[in-house]
């Protein structure tokens, strides 16, 4: 049997052409998904049921996701695959527009290397890339985050010594100037006494005087 004939049950087999693409287009515009046993005979398409089927599912189907897997569907297809295993359709549901098929290809290209049974004979697999990136870029947000955080710390410490530099100085100058404002104020009273003070023998002169008017009178 080669490529692009007959099989022996009459089924083409082999790559599809443009012209199948389109009979089998048409034909699920008319008559909707399912129904593949009948598409040879509706259709006019030498293909089984199950050929047509995969063929629309996995190339033909107008809302299929065409580009590479992305980091959120690659997590997707880990967790899903952890509860439910090998279960590609059952997978491929939550995630529109890829197809079960595509899945299990990219499961097996990137995931599925045997792992070494561990202590307790469980298997574990090793973290994948995507994990690891986000772990890394987690790390890189908190040492940002810390080195912000020791900044404006520094900020504050700075300022507080600014600010005590400032009242040590301005308490300084307040006592400076107390300290002359007092010693004026002492200078001034001194002053003030010495010349309020009487002068010793001031108190004879005027009882001398006394006496002198009392002798006058007599």
């Amino acid at each position: 049997m080669y490529w692009g004939v007959m099989a022996s049950e009459g089924w083409r087999k082999g790559p599809w052409t443009a012209e199948e693409d389109r009979l089998l287009v048409e034909y699920v515009k008319l008559h909707g998904e399912g129904r593949w046993n009948s598409v040879a005979t509706l259709a006019g398409l030498k293909r089984n049921g199950k050929s047509c089927r995969l063929r629309w599912v996995n190339y033909l189907r107008p809302d299929l996701k065409k580009g590479q897997i992305t980091p959120y569907e690659e997590t997707m297809i880990l967790e899903l695959h952890a509860r439910w295993g090998n279960r590609w359709s059952t997978i491929a549901r939550s995630l529109p527009g890829r197809t079960d098929n595509e899945i299990k290809n990219y499961w097996r290209t990137h995931f599925n290397k045997k792992p070494k049974p561990s202590s307790n004979g469980t298997h574990k697999l090793k973290a994948p890339r995507l994990l690891r990136r986000q772990q890394q870029q987690q790390q890189q947000l908190l040492q940002l985050q810390q080195e912000q955080q020791n900044q404006q710390q520094m900020m504050l410490m700075m300022n507080q010594i600014m600010d005590m530099k400032i009242m040590s100085l301005v308490v300084e100058e307040d006592n400076q100037i107390a300290e002359e404002e007092g010693g004026l104020w002492c200078s001034m009273l001194s002053t003030g006494c010495a010349a309020a003070a009487v002068p010793e023998g001031t108190s004879n002169h005027i009882e001398e005087n006394l006496i002198l008017w009392d002798g006058l009178w007599d």
